[in-house]
């Protein structure tokens, strides 16, 4: 591999599930934004590999980038960080990304992480990054601890179960969801040819033949969605030590 590492950083989901008028994104979370907890740990990571090449690539609306803008270049005076706009979907707005990186090697890595999974570690980004010296695709994953159920859905509404798989059969992915260049461009532009859409970047490579590695993840690296997630996170990062004892 050489030595960069690329990091797309989806920012310009509208959060609309999270209710309120502050976009997620810029929610803070014991006092610091979702964002800026993110580009944290990223920095952590870096610290992590002195000799990696780390740039940031911010994927967000309109009328959200000035507010990421000075919130990173406040926090982050000295990192490599690009901004351009998202799309219509995740998908566009991950290849407009991709699409911003414009000197990366075939064999660099590129990382793409939910600017909203904000408590990842940098040990959760690194096992990734680390993944990628043996496979083109790796990606951060637990093992499902429910006992799944497939359903038939009737047309009447009821979900009635027709079979219970073997939970170690399946694994939830996360983010970051690490590629080689050279392959993340081919699933990309596959994907952009063929108008195929995905809420999760490895099922891209999927679809072209191209094998993904999973990664070991933590079950703490949540998704801030709902208003209940906050209250989640918020133990998360006290359990951490990184609040003070009576810090609101």
């Amino acid at each position: 591999m050489n030595k960069n590492c690329f990091f797309v950083i989806p920012a310009a989901g509208a959060g609309t599930r999270m209710g309120g008028d502050i976009p997620k994104i810029i929610l803070p979370i014991g006092g610091i934004p979702v964002i800026i907890r993110t580009l944290t740990t990223i920095s952590a990571f870096a610290d992590m590999h002195d000799d990696l090449g780390v740039h940031i690539i911010i994927v967000t609306t309109e009328d959200l980038m000035p507010k990421i803008k000075k919130m990173c270049s406040d926090s982050f005076p000295d990192m490599d960080i690009t901004y351009t706009l998202g799309g219509a979907s995740r998908t566009e707005s991950v290849y407009n990304g991709i699409k911003a990186i414009t000197d990366a090697g075939d064999t660099d890595a590129v990382l793409i992480h939910d600017g909203a999974r904000c408590l990842v570690t940098a040990e959760d980004i690194d096992a990734v990054f680390a993944g990628l010296a043996g496979h083109a695709v790796s990606c951060s994953a637990t093992p499902v601890k429910d006992t799944l159920k497939k359903v038939n859905i009737k047309d009447s509404g009821d979900v009635i179960v027709e079979s219970t798989p073997v939970r170690e059969d399946f694994y939830a992915v996360q983010t970051p969801q690490g590629f080689r260049y050279k392959e993340l461009l081919q699933c990309y532009e596959h994907a952009a040819a063929n108008h195929i859409t995905a809420t999760d970047d490895t099922a891209l490579a999927e679809a072209v033949g191209i094998e993904v590695f999973l990664a070991k993840g933590s079950y703490s690296n949540i998704k801030i969605t709902t208003p209940e997630d906050i209250a989640v996170a918020y133990e998360i990062i006290r359990s951490r030590g990184e609040l003070e004892p009576f810090e609101d």
